[in-house]
């Protein structure tokens, strides 16, 4: 096995399997396949764990004298196949019944997959080890390690401490510096900088297909948006894969979830229907929003139709220069300077918000399904039950005979008008039980429906939270290295206003959220209680038409 010299001071975390050494220390390499720019090793005292490769420099020669630090190692990026068009025989098990092989980037997350969400233990519910890495002591100014996230932080997956420390600035192909979205300030404060002209998509006609002579079949959904008025045939997984590419594109951007994969009876009509009407809205959204349905992979999802140009628009999606972080090197905002002590306020007021949201859903969507269950069952048997009470009576009323001197037995004119009466209204019961059953279609299912896609948004906020948090943090401490003369004046000044980039950019989907959460809120709101005002209003014009009867009752 290799030797390796530690080239500088590494203070490693040791519930991440890390190991803490100095510069100058000589260790046994183990293995340098571990991934993600990370070493296995063993210190002279037999101490086993990581160490960053960039830290390290293999003793085959008279060292180089290092000029300062490098960053943490960055996370791989991973790319899918390109063989993604419906008549490529290896995407074959990428049908709705199998699990989508596409990476589920770090920024976003489903709900369900950790129960506790933001409410968990951790940083704002994040079930990670300590984010803070602490640096070594420097003898003077000048450039300082600046380790502020563990490798396995959504801040640092991200690229956000590359970004901040300027380290991913000249490395991207594209031209740096192009402004592609903006930001700018309202009377509602920060807000992302107006779109081209807005457009709409339609998702219709789904129709169920085969290839490889029937072997494998799927359902497409024909998309049309209005801007171009060009319809394209896409499948689930294509949305999947759309989802997937702008995860991992923004990482202050809400993203919902798409809805779940379905094994069984994925090609009857009612779960088609369902799902389409979930996929027209996810793309709704998706299309509302400023900067996602201006996004050069979004575009591609809506309009391309030629087989050699989708692959060539996935490509380059997947090797796109600006994903995660880098995002805000193409962010234009602002020129104020934003108070770092305000910033984190409105940061910890938003999360707040959040949990209590996240909490309000959990309990109003368990409350409207429960009710909507109670309308299709003890509801509609209990209205029933009140009908057949009801039948019966009148079947007993019907013995009256009444005696008469003719020894005619039959009820008296008045007797059968009020036995009528009272079967007119068991009937009006079983009516109003059919109408219970069938009323959680036409408002319980559409707001739990609502109020499930804005789970789902609030799920996307944990890691959001965590990133802008590190930000916050990342300033904070480099504030402090200034003071104490660690770091020059210059550099801890450009972090900061890198560090106002992301800010700004997190207020601008704070305010974009909140506004569309006015609005989305506003109008189901008036839909459910109109539909229960119709509901009601059925109702009492049956009880109203049952009473009626009565009035022709002769006593």
């Amino acid at each position: 096995m290799e030797k390796a010299k530690v080239l500088y001071d590494f203070d490693g975390e040791e519930g991440n399997g890390e190991l803490t050494v100095r510069e100058g220390d000589v260790v046994t390499v183990i293995r340098q396949n571990v991934g993600d720019g990370w070493w296995e090793a063993e210190t002279s005292t037999g101490q086993k764990g990581l160490v960053p490769e960039a830290w390290m420099e293999i003793m085959r020669g008279p060292p180089a004298i290092p000029s300062g630090p490098p960053s943490a190692p960055p996370p791989t990026q991973t790319y899918e196949d390109d063989d993604w068009d419906d008549d490529d025989d290896d995407d074959d098990d990428w049908d709705d019944s199998e699990k989508s092989s596409v990476h589920q980037p770090a920024n976003h997350h489903q709900p369900g997959k950790n129960e506790s969400g933001i409410n968990g233990a951790g940083n704002f519910g994040l079930h990670s080890a300590n984010r803070d890495r602490k640096g070594s002591e420097p003898t003077g100014k000048g450039t300082v390690k600046l380790g502020f996230a563990n490798r396995f932080s959504v801040f640092a997956k991200a690229g956000g401490e590359d970004y901040l420390l300027g380290s991913q600035e000249g490395k991207s192909k594209s031209v740096s510096g192009t402004i592609l979205y903006t930001i700018v300030d309202s009377e509602d404060g920060p807000v992302w900088g107006s779109p081209r002209e807005p457009f709409h998509v339609d998702i219709k006609n789904p129709k169920k297909e085969t290839k490889l002579k029937g072997i494998k079949s799927f359902i497409c959904y024909q998309v049309t948006p209005s801007n171009t008025g060009i319809q394209v045939s896409r499948r689930y997984k294509h949305f999947d894969w759309l989802y997937a590419r702008l995860c991992s594109k923004f990482v202050t951007i809400v993203v919902p979830p798409l809805p779940d994969k379905q094994v069984t009876g994925r090609y009857e009509d009612s779960f088609i229907e369902k799902r389409m009407d979930q996929l027209s809205r996810w793309l709704e959204r998706m299309t509302a929003h400023p900067v996602v349905s201006q996004c050069d992979v979004f575009l591609h999802f809506l309009t391309c139709t030629d087989g050699k140009e989708w692959k060539k628009g996935k490509r380059d999606a997947e090797k796109d220069d600006f994903l995660g972080a880098a995002f805000f090197q193409v962010l234009g905002v602002p020129q104020t300077v934003l108070d770092i002590t305000v910033v984190e306020r409105q940061h910890e007021n938003f999360h707040k918000f959040v949990k209590s949201m996240e909490a309000s859903m959990g309990q109003i969507t368990h409350v409207i399904h429960e009710h909507g269950k109670r309308h299709i069952g003890p509801f509609k048997r209990e209205y029933q039950k009140m009908g057949r009470a009801f039948k019966e009576v009148a079947t007993s009323f019907e013995l009256d005979t009444r005696p008469r001197i003719n020894d005619i037995d039959a009820p008296t004119e008045g007797s059968q008008q009020l036995t009528d009466a009272i079967k007119f209204t068991g009937k009006t019961y079983d009516e109003i039980g059919d109408l219970f059953a069938a009323q959680p279609r036409n408002d319980n299912y559409i707001l739990e429906d609502f109020l499930r896609e804005y789970t789902g948004m609030l799920s996307c906020f944990p890691d959001m939270i965590s990133f802008h948090k590190h930000t916050i943090s990342t300033v904070k401490e480099c504030q402090k290295q200034r003071e104490e003369q660690k770091m020059e004046f210059d550099e801890a000044e450009q972090i900061k206003t890198r560090a106002d980039v992301v800010s700004y950019g997190m207020m601008a989907e704070i305010n974009h959220f909140q506004r569309q959460r006015v609005y989305d809120y506003k109008e189901i709101m008036k839909l459910y209680l109109g539909e229960q005002i119709k509901f009601y209003e059925a109702i009492t014009e049956k009880l109203r038409a049952a009473m009626t009867q009565y009035d022709n009752v002769n006593v």
